[in-house]
């Protein structure tokens, strides 16, 4: 008799009975080219157009060096994605119980809380979206069409990696025309000469720190996907070409990420009063356009949204401790979970601010993720790359590995580096031409530290 794993196969509407456990050999299925819509859906939001007006609006540069520092931060964030994505169907395991080969099984709670709150975070950010483009087609408050975001996008949640991925299949072509639509409508009042804003480029230290930042804000938003890459590859079969499967991601995330970033650095350069997010665009088309576009933003909420509940849902259950196994036994209470607290969130931190707070939140989350990948990376590249046993990431041994102190000390060496409104370290407050380098500076120290203490423990290995 099958089991229920093996009867879940590739269907959509059952619900995934696999949490972090791995995907065995006769479940395995789809096409790497599915990879391309999950992310070219994922990322046709409205979110990726608001980012491109943090160059031009928040950090003040002009549309020209705001669209290099953007292309800059997506292209390295995509051809990262596209590695990373390799993983997942060479294990079988989500992304964040591979990273316990390298952190530890407790040193690997660290990255999994916080990934569980950037989840959570990225699900906040999408759903206000959402809100603000249901308000202007059912204008019935702020509350209740929050918990009409909340239901619509926890259910697909619940039913796991077949339907999100049938959703996103199904929702590209549409996503597709209605921002091609918005893009035609836009291009004639773009101001592709409007120049720095020199007071505003005055206040960040000058127009190279503006770039850096803006270099650093895109690059932030592919990293929130970086760490869930593989949760969306692990049930393809295990000869996948890794080539197609990295072109496809890298595709995936590059085409609609440029376009509208680069979209939203044009609406930035003539649209002066924003109340709200969608006023970006409500006011330069017709009534009858709005509305589909408005549609489409709520769909592209929903398709962005559906990862960040379900890939939070694995980072909580790869914290692999009683309380929260009570919490959440299963995935899908998890993803229900994540859901909830997101919602809750939405309503609390981002009904007001919406920019300020986006771009805080985004500069903030690269702090972790970079020392993150640059562990991750060194880890696979040189030590387990040729390594196909997984016990490794469920051995439970409970110790603290050296991918933990290499990413602890790398991110805590960033932190004289940072420089946002929430807070400047000593070093970028003494140099504030430099901008916010602490990405750079974080990847750097734990991929040298994790490559060095794997040496060190290589060779008492060996005189031992």
């Amino acid at each position: 008799m099958q089991s229920v794993q093996e009867k879940y196969g590739s269907e959509a509407l059952h619900v995934e009975p696999h949490g972090i456990d791995p995907i065995s050999p006769n479940e395995r299925h789809g096409k790497p080219r599915s990879l391309f819509t999950l992310w070219f859906s994922a990322n046709l939001e409205f979110a990726t157009l608001t980012l491109g007006l943090l160059a031009v609006g928040v950090f003040g540069l002009s549309f020209w060096q705001a669209t290099t520092a953007t292309v800059i931060g997506i292209v390295v964030g995509a051809l990262l994605m596209g590695v990373l994505s390799t993983f997942g169907f060479k294990w079988g395991v989500p992304q964040l119980i591979q990273s316990r080969a390298a952190f530890g099984f407790f040193g690997n709670f660290f990255p999994g809380i916080l990934n569980f709150v950037s989840g959570i975070g990225w699900y906040t950010v999408n759903t206000v979206l959402g809100v603000y483009a249901l308000q202007y087609l059912l204008p019935i408050g702020f509350l209740p069409d929050l918990i009409i975001m909340i239901a619509l996008q926890a259910m697909i949640s619940i039913y796991g990696h077949n339907l999100i991925h049938s959703v996103e299949n199904w929702s590209a072509a549409f996503l597709a025309v209605v921002f091609v639509i918005v893009t035609i409508y836009a291009f004639p009042h773009i101001n592709f000469n409007v120049p720095e804003n020199m007071k505003t480029v005055g206040i960040f230290g000058g127009t190279f720190a503006s770039f850096i930042l803006s270099v650093g804000v895109a690059l932030s938003y592919m990293m929130g996907w970086m760490t869930y890459t593989s949760d969306y590859s692990r049930y393809l079969p295990e000869n996948t070409s890794k080539g197609r499967a990295f072109g496809y991601v890298v595709l995936g995330n590059i085409i609609p990420c440029i376009w509208l970033e680069l979209l939203g650095i044009g609406l930035s350069t003539f649209r002066t009063t924003i109340a709200t997010p969608t006023d970006l665009i409500a006011g330069i088309l017709p009534k009858p356009i709005a509305v589909i576009v408005m549609l489409a933003i709520i769909l592209g909420t929903i398709t962005a949204n559906v990862l960040n509940i379900y890939s939070g849902s694995m980072s909580l259950l790869s914290i692999d401790v009683k309380p929260v196994r009570t919490i959440a036994p299963k995935r899908w209470i998890a993803a229900l979970l994540v859901g909830i607290l997101g919602g809750i969130l939405s309503y609390i931190g981002f009904k007001t601010n919406y920019y300020s707070n986006y771009s805080n939140f985004l500069l903030v989350l690269g702090y972790w993720i970079s020392p993150f990948i640059a562990v991750v990376l060194c880890d696979y590249v040189f030590i387990r790359h040729s390594r196909s046993d997984i016990s490794m990431f469920y051995e439970g041994s409970g110790r603290f590995k050296a991918g933990f102190w290499a990413f602890l000390i790398g991110f805590i060496v960033s932190i004289p580096f940072f420089n946002q409104t929430m807070y400047v370290g000593f070093i970028a407050k003494a140099h504030p031409a430099i901008g916010d380098l602490s990405y750079y500076v974080s990847f750097a120290v734990a991929f040298v530290l994790y490559f060095f203490f794997n040496g060190v423990q290589r060779s008492k290995a060996t005189s031992d």
